[in-house]
């Protein structure tokens, strides 16, 4: 299960803004054209992904374990219109074990959802979730970023210190982040720092300590495979079609139930890859 010390409080309020300007909204819209309209997200969180879709004219449902980034979603779809508040729905659930008794076409886990799973067997459970509310002929995307060894041994220990400015009220959020490595069992662990701060007054500061994994492509290839799932196609970034090599920075994977071997699929007619 998910731990929600980094999604909870001041984290979930900081998640939007760290998360600015990555590309990848934009990126699941376009397969969202290509592949819905009925869509699942798992790990919806701020809504972040969830409401521009649903923007754009989706049917989408959001699952999520956090209450505070729940919250967030639900303060941020009280701003849109009664037309897009009425195709985004949010369910409190565990990605984990989750069976909502429906389907979709397209059911998506991005920014490195399946990372945040540490427990044995959990990685695997949230693709059986993916497969198991996949309709027929439907289409799975999952992206994780690509370890960066030599970065991370680099990294391992070291403070870093980031500065934001919060787009509401122009304060700074200053963020102190150390991540520690364990190569053999492929696990994270971050000790974070949160401040909010206007000129030299400290408003507030939240702390967190969390652990996450971390996989390789031929682990999540095999995953795949055991979920019950054909990979179709697979690329290095959301937002462009390059290799998954030492090159790129993320793995995207897209996944079909292996029982529609018999489907072909073309990644780029009618798409914006």
């Amino acid at each position: 299960m998910i731990r929600q010390d980094q999604f909870s409080g001041f984290f979930a309020e900081f998640y939007d803004i760290l998360h600015t300007g990555l590309g990848d909204v934009e990126a699941y819209l376009g397969y969202a054209r290509k592949f819905g309209p009925k869509i699942l997200e798992l790990g919806s969180g701020t809504g972040r992904i969830l409401i521009p879709l649903a923007r754009a004219g989706f049917q989408v449902t959001g699952v999520d374990l956090s209450d505070d980034m729940m919250a967030i979603c639900r303060q941020k779809l009280e701003l849109e219109s009664s037309e897009v508040r009425g195709r985004a729905r949010i369910v409190k659930g565990n990605i984990v074990d989750l069976d909502l008794g429906d389907t979709f076409d397209l059911v998506i886990a991005p920014c490195n959802l399946i990372n945040c799973l540490t427990g044995p067997g959990e990685g695997l459970a949230l693709l059986r979730t993916a497969r198991r509310h996949l309709r027929d002929g439907g289409m799975f995307i999952l992206d994780t970023s690509i370890p960066d060894i030599p970065l991370m041994v680099k990294s391992n220990g070291v403070t870093k210190t980031f500065e934001f400015t919060h787009p509401l009220t122009g304060t700074t959020i200053i963020d102190r982040f150390t991540a520690w490595y364990d190569f053999v069992l492929q696990i994270e662990t971050d000790h974070i720092v949160l401040e909010e701060r206007d000129g030299s007054r400290l408003l507030r500061r939240e702390e967190v300590t969390d652990t996450q994994t971390y996989y390789f492509p031929r682990e999540v290839r095999m995953m795949l495979a055991a979920a019950g799932f054909r990979i179709v196609h697979e690329q290095g970034s959301v937002i462009e079609d390059i290799p998954i090599d030492s090159n790129a920075g993320e793995m995207v994977f897209f996944c079909q139930k292996d029982s529609d071997r018999n489907l072909e699929i073309n990644m780029h007619a009618n798409c914006a890859l």
